[in-house]
């Protein structure tokens, strides 16, 4: 675990990045209209995924219900499966829109074209295997994180 990892200031920053996605997706896209920016939504929104994960074990650290553990992100995201979503009872399909968010990252940083066609962004690998990136993919997300970031808002004041 990083040492003196702040509850408070994990949650801010992830509350923080949800924002900046909310206003990437609510007022700036509508005034450019670039899909690129999807991307953008997509990277802050994985962000803020990553801060409340922080926030929740590090309050769960505090409280001795988890062991210590290393700052590695899949030491952290395994931790979080296994032990606080049981135990909060959390939905297996927050993890699941979170890696699908990591894994649009790392297909952009990795695919060798990309391009807009209409309101999308369309991300093509190598062996030219097409991503789609809409503007209901994302406003779902964006719900789905505010759920979570909610629910985990929840756990931190609560217990």
């Amino acid at each position: 675990m990083p040492p003196f990892t702040n509850i408070l200031d994990c949650q801010q920053k992830a509350r923080q990045q949800y924002d900046a996605a909310f206003y990437l997706m609510h007022a700036t896209f509508p005034v450019i209209r670039d899909p690129k920016l999807l991307i953008g939504v997509v990277y802050n929104l994985a962000q803020a995924y990553e801060h409340a994960i922080d926030a929740v074990l590090a309050y769960e650290r505090q409280l001795r219900l988890i062991p210590p553990y290393p700052n590695d992100p899949k030491y952290k995201l395994n931790l979080f499966r296994d032990k606080t979503m049981r135990r909060n009872k959390i939905s297996p399909e927050y993890i699941t829109l979170f890696l699908e968010l990591k894994d649009l990252i790392e297909l952009k940083n990795k695919c060798p074209v990309e391009f807009q066609r209409g309101n999308r962004y369309i991300l093509c690998s190598k062996n030219y295997r097409m991503k789609n990136i809409s503007l209901k993919e994302i406003k779902n997300y964006l719900t789905q994180t505010k759920e979570f970031l909610t629910k985990i808002e929840q756990i931190i004041r609560y217990k």
